[in-house]
């Protein structure tokens, strides 16, 4: 090696006091610390990726994997898409589907394996990185030919990118040679392991195309670093076809989809007088079960009205009354818009005789051990009376099935158990009375 040369690879590999510079500016991991940079003269360096955007390859990509603190996280940057020049007209792999990357910022020298690029229309998957051998960043990535179709936790259809390949079967079940038909139907699948793969361990099934088939050999603890199981990102399984099941939701290609519902329901008041408000509240039903928002996850209902001289909303749920007519009121669960319900809502002249309204939100249906809290309101002459106190009284249900506490004009029921005739609320001064049933259910 000549003087200048051993100079050109010195200026790139030590810095001025002495230390090695592998990490300066760079999105290698921690675990590469024993790693001293790869040695590129810095002329050769720039040529690279100076040079990689003349090349025909050359595109942006929307890549995971290069931030040190979010494998998951997308970073738009530009790579050069390469074939490998290996593949021979026998191989089983298109030559579009299997190609090298190498990235064009000099600042990224390690890609993940397990980490996905979306680029020229399709997903990618990184399933052989040369971190440790190449000199710049570069990998071996396949693409996603398949998808694996699943419910997100509100109802989203979610599309997971998977590598499928046709293979002799590799299981780790009981199942037994004798038992099964061995037919043309046997794929080896490599994918990104996250939170929505990871339900395949348990499901053991995925519906592919028009075809059901059965999971076996499901690896997920090919680590990237010996014993660090934070490491773990890519996922192997064997599947061969079976039959669907009636649960299957083969539409959208979803196991045991069929099981699964995502609805909503509106409580609240379902007639007004011109120049009231009443608050209605949307609940989320996830299976049957009604479903209380948490920090993790947030329910943001999008209200609307179907005509807003009639009666608007808010985005509280707050009606206020306009005219007379009938409107019709829907919320739309926001993190999921398939999710909705509508209510139809009348809205009557203001009245000069004597009335009393409910406000708040009063539920059609309180369950076991569950409280609901609403008021009663009296008008005379269509003008709020504050100084009345309304009587409550209660019918129809047992006694024993509810419990009920009183603070003026306000009252919070809790449900103790079902019944089967539905709990009458009646709010009454003198003459003037208004009522609304709420069922009682228990779990």
């Amino acid at each position: 090696m000549s003087t200048r040369s051993e100079k050109y690879i010195r200026d790139v590999a030590i810095q001025s006091d002495g230390t090695p510079c592998a990490f300066i500016g760079r999105n290698a991991p921690t675990q590469y610390i024993n790693r001293q940079h790869q040695y590129y003269a810095k002329r050769t360096q720039k040529f690279i990726h100076e040079r990689a955007k003349y090349s025909s390859d050359f595109v942006q990509a929307f890549v995971q994997g290069i931030c040190p603190n979010d494998f998951y996280k997308y970073v738009s940057t530009y790579i050069r898409l390469s074939d490998i020049a290996s593949l021979s007209a026998t191989s089983t792999k298109n030559i579009d589907d299997v190609k090298v990357i190498l990235f064009a910022d000099e600042k990224i020298d390690y890609f993940p394996v397990g980490a996905k690029l979306e680029t020229m229309g399709s997903t990618w998957l990184c399933t052989n990185p040369s971190n440790i051998s190449s000199v710049h960043g570069k990998a071996v990535v396949q693409r996603c030919n398949a998808a694996y179709c699943l419910y997100d936790y509100y109802g989203n259809i979610v599309t997971e990118p998977i590598v499928v390949e046709k293979r002799l079967m590799s299981g780790n079940d009981n199942a037994t040679p004798q038992t099964l038909v061995l037919m043309d139907g046997y794929f080896n699948v490599t994918c990104q392991l996250n939170e929505y793969t990871s339900r395949l361990g348990q499901s053991k099934r995925i519906i592919l195309g028009s075809k059901a088939y059965h999971i076996t050999g499901f690896t997920d603890f090919i680590q990237e670093f010996t014993g660090d199981y934070n490491s773990v990102h890519i996922l192997q399984f064997t599947v061969r076809i079976e039959e669907p099941t009636v649960d299957d939701d083969l539409e959208n290609h979803i196991e045991n989809g069929r099981n699964y519902s995502f609805t909503a329901t509106i409580d609240g008041a379902e007639k007004l007088t011109v120049g009231t408000q009443a608050t209605l509240e949307a609940t989320f039903v996830k299976n049957g079960v009604a479903v209380p928002a948490t920090a993790k996850y947030p329910q943001t209902w999008i209200w609307s009205s179907s005509d807003e001289t009639i009666a608007t909303v808010d985005a509280s749920g707050t009606v206020t009354a306009k005219s007379a007519g009938n409107v019709q009121i829907k919320a739309v669960l926001e993190e999921c818009e398939r999710v909705s319900a509508t209510v139809e809502l009348v809205v009557e002249e203001a009245q000069t005789k004597p009335y009393i309204t409910f406000n708040g939100v009063v539920p059609s249906v309180i369950t076991q051990y569950s409280s609901a809290t609403f008021g009663a309101a009296y008008y005379e002459n269509g003008v709020l009376s504050d100084d009345v106190k309304v009587e409550w009284s209660f019918s129809g249900a047992d006694e024993g099935a509810y419990l009920t506490v009183v603070n003026g004009n306000t009252i919070t029921l809790t449900c103790l158990r079902s019944d089967g005739t539905p709990l009458t609320v009646k709010a009454s001064y003198g003459d003037v009375e208004n009522s609304v049933k709420i069922r009682l259910e228990a779990y």
